[in-house]
């Protein structure tokens, strides 16, 4: 009888995810809410906070659409925490998630925001 044997086990890991298509629909609300920018650096700033998020998650969609329907919700908020840091900011957030099923979720949640 063999006394040591490798056995294969798995662990099962529960994720908190969203659909593949509510982040479809973010990156559309981001692409429509690009704003052209004026020569104001609070302004440029938004700007350029907005555009790296439609960036981000067209990447992180592109990286998983194809293959699965659910992505980390982890990984989707990390984008906009990556990108927003003040309150001032929030509405960053809140305007692209408006009607989706990630307007309950809180950015707050997942970064701090300065004042």
């Amino acid at each position: 009888m063999q006394q040591i044997k490798l056995i294969t086990t798995t662990k099962t890991k529960h994720v908190e995810s969203v659909h593949v298509d509510t982040v479809f629909t973010v990156i559309n609300n981001c692409y429509n809410s690009l704003q052209v920018v004026e020569a104001d650096c609070t302004s440029a700033s938004y700007f350029i906070n907005s555009a790296n998020i439609f960036a981000q998650l067209q990447m992180l969609y592109a990286s998983y659409a194809d293959r699965v329907e659910y992505i980390s919700l982890k990984k989707v908020m990390q984008v906009f925490a990556n990108n927003i840091t003040y309150i001032d900011e929030i509405d960053l957030y809140e305007s692209v998630v408006e009607n989706t099923a990630l307007q309950t979720v809180k950015l707050q949640d997942y970064t701090y925001l300065s004042n």
